[in-house]
């Protein structure tokens, strides 16, 4: 195990958020980015099929391929759920990486679940629909989750920076409590007071292999991505698995809420009773469930893309 140590727990209870520096070893992330790669070539053909576009661009880099692609067919687009596309354990490996996992125990505690989100969020340039103002997690789930430690993991698949798009935090500003939002009409929660005048922002340039975790009460935002790329990355969340707990009715409400946010159950991704820790093709089924809820999408299972090396020692 590699669990925090003291001074990064402490640092992430005072600050509200804790960065960890290639965590993650590049490679573990290669099978989300080849999916990626096949969801953009699907885009591309059914795009080039269709007369909309006159190139595929498949010599152009990662970062640039979509960006040019959705320039040419004038379009636009947020996020990707690839749970809602594929149908492959490839997936799913990333929710129980052992780095993950470690450090969440120290936050969060032995029984670990995730909540379900496995979102693939995508900034493309210069595209405001992708411009998030400040805003606390539970202000998307429900008052009632204040109560809870939802944990948020971010992580970047490619080089992150102020013009591309990095994350802002507000260090401390977990412990405001719950302020009050309102969603517009572009669904996006906008907090009613100036947060800015009660703390001060911090721009969180990362690399692929770094992780930032950050509460549900920790207020973050994302500017516009002045760069000529997109800025791909992937987002998790977890809490403390509600089964393993006595919980208080504070608590009950609050996980209430996130199920009904989520419209299902977290699930158990580590815990001292083997037994209970879902397998990835529970984690499959939970997806397609998740998905189902929201989206009828044709799912595709996809060979030919290697676990993670971690996964196969």
């Amino acid at each position: 195990m590699t669990p925090l140590n003291p001074s990064e727990v402490d640092s992430y209870r005072d600050r509200g958020y804790l960065l960890l520096r290639q965590a993650i070893k590049p490679p573990d992330l290669a099978s989300v980015r080849a999916l990626i790669l096949l969801l953009v070539d699907r885009h591309a053909d059914q795009l080039y099929q269709a007369g909309k576009i006159s190139c595929l661009y498949e010599d152009e880099p990662f970062e640039r391929r979509l960006a040019l692609i959705n320039q040419q067919a004038e379009l636009e687009a947020s996020l990707w759920d690839l749970t809602r596309a594929f149908d492959c354990p490839q997936l799913f490996h990333l929710i129980c990486h052992p780095v993950i996992l470690d450090s969440l125990e120290s936050l969060l505690g032995a029984e670990i679940a995730w909540t379900g989100s496995y979102v693939t969020r995508l900034k493309l340039p210069r595209n405001e629909g992708t411009v998030f103002p400040w805003h606390q997690d539970s202000q998307y789930y429900g008052q009632a989750t204040q109560h809870l430690h939802v944990v948020s993991l971010w992580i970047p698949l490619v080089d992150v920076a102020e013009d591309n798009g990095c994350l802002y935090v507000i260090p401390g500003s977990h412990k405001w409590n719950l302020l009050t939002g309102q969603r517009g009409a572009d669904n996006k929660v906008r907090t009613l007071e100036e947060v800015e005048q009660r703390g001060q922002p911090v721009a969180l340039p990362m690399r692929p292999g770094d992780i930032l975790l950050f509460s549900n009460l920790t207020f973050h935002a994302s500017k516009l991505n002045s760069s000529n790329s997109v800025r791909w990355s992937v987002d998790l969340r977890y809490v403390a698995s509600p089964q393993a707990q006595r919980l208080t009715a504070q608590q009950r409400r609050g996980y209430d809420s996130l199920k009904t946010h989520y419209r299902v159950e977290p699930i158990t991704v580590r815990s001292r009773q083997p037994e209970k820790i879902a397998s990835l093709a529970q984690l499959q089924t939970f997806a397609r469930y998740y998905s189902s809820q929201r989206a009828a999408v044709v799912k595709t299972h996809v060979e030919g893309i290697a676990p993670p090396a971690w996964m196969r020692s």
